[in-house]
Formats: C-alpha cells, structure tokens, sequence
C-alpha cells in the first residue's frame, strides 16, 4: 500500500527545511507493506513495492532506494544523512495494547513522574529538555541517583489510527538513560511506569520503535511488557549547505 505526503512533501521543499524523508517503509507482522513517499518520488516507490514488498528491509532493498531516491533528492538541494553512513538503518516496533500487558515488576521506586518537584534543584544527564516537557505538559517519568537525573522515558508523538486493523489510537514513546547508568533496569522501569500511565487514561495503544542494533534497547522494551509486532524505515535526507 502506498499513501502519498503532500504535506510534507510540500513544506519540506516550499521553506527549504533542513531534513527530508521522502519515503518511510512500515511492515506489521502478518500485513502487506506500507510506504509513505513524497509525490517525487512515486513511481519508484511503487516499483520498490513491486520488487520488494515481501522482504522491504534487505540490503538489496536498500541499495535499490540509495540507486533511485537519492539522485532525485540531490535535485531538489537534499543528500543523504552523514553521506549514507545509516543508508541500512531500520528500525523495530513494540506495542502494548492494555494496562495488562506491562510488566509491573519492571517499575523500580526510583521512577517518578516528571514534575516541577521531581527536577527542582537536580542535574538533567539526559538530553532530553525537561523544562520544555513540563510546559507542553508532555507526560514522562524520570529516574534520579544521588541528586541527578540520569533516565527518562517520555512520550514522543500520537497518530491516528496507525493500527489500520484496530482502528485505535497510538502514542509512541521513547527512552533515554545516561552511559554512566545504564544496565541498571532504569529505562524498562520508567517505560514500563509511563505505558502503565498513559493507558490508564486514554483508549489507545503505545508503541516504541528502537534501531535494529540497539539490541540493549529491545530488551529494556521487553522487560518492559513490549511485543515485538513489525519494523520501520526513514530514508532520511539533509539539506545541502548553500555556502
């Protein structure tokens, strides 16, 4: 299935936006593949899904979209991000669908809510911008050690119905934890603490998406109560530097 981002397409290239992804490939275990793309590049996303719609994240589909996207990009001003060092790059996607799904013995004491209170006088190790958090009222759970804030998990973004089987709701989180502390249980303890959260107060379901390497990652996602339910792909392009 292909669905066409005008949107995007149109304010990426009208305001000259500094990154572009022209096309994202989606596959949910036991369904077809799902490719959203700009118009530009249509017809080789069609010819893509022609070719490799049953195996979309093999090195010989890459490599088809590195021959076909990228030469178009390059004419609208944008190259590959870091000159294609992540051209092979994709990503898992978990999903919890109930509060009975999270693995409650996963949520360590340390995991608070993220308030005013909780980083008051407190180093943030993380990068994520906290202050920021607190006035778009973005929910998250953080873990503090000794005084600083050393681990995070907060929710990134909502779509609609991304779930085309269930017709429900998603929001999607993600997760950080400082070098220094991790291997600790900390991010299975705050995503397992926010998935508990934010189920309890909407109809929906959460997802989280970590890069296929990051295997320290899936297994902070499965501690936490995740399903390993499909994999992603961003085809990520960045605007070329005029001077």
């Amino acid at each position: 299935m292909i669905k066409l981002d005008y949107d995007g397409e149109e304010f990426v290239f009208e305001n000259e936006w500094d990154t572009a992804i022209p096309i994202t490939v989606r596959k949910k275990d036991g369904f077809e593949t799902e490719i959203e793309v700009f118009q530009c590049c249509e017809a080789e996303a069609k010819e893509f899904l022609r070719l490799y719609g049953d195996e979309p994240f093999s090195d010989d589909a890459f490599e088809f979209l590195h021959k076909k996207i990228a030469p178009l990009m390059l004419e609208h001003g944008y190259r590959e991000e870091a000159d294609g060092k992540f051209r092979n790059r994709f990503y898992y996607t978990y999903v919890i669908k109930s509060r009975e799904e999270v693995n409650r013995a996963a949520i360590l004491p340390s995991s608070v809510t993220l308030s005013k209170d909780s980083i008051k006088n407190r180093k943030n190790l993380t990068t994520f911008d906290l202050p920021l958090y607190l006035d778009e009222e973005i929910n998250a759970f953080i873990t503090v050690k000794d005084g600083e804030i050393v681990s995070i998990a907060a929710e990134n973004s909502s779509f609609s119905n991304d779930f085309d089987e269930d017709g429900v709701d998603v929001i999607e989180i993600g997760t950080e934890t400082n070098i220094a502390h991790r291997r600790n249980g900390y991010a299975a303890s705050n995503c397992a603490a926010l998935a508990a959260s934010i189920l309890a107060e909407n109809d929906c379901y959460v997802t989280y998406e970590t890069e296929c390497t990051n295997v320290s990652s899936q297994k902070s996602a499965e501690k936490s109560g995740f399903v390993r339910y499909g994999r992603c792909y961003y085809y990520i392009f960045r605007k070329i530097d005029k001077d």
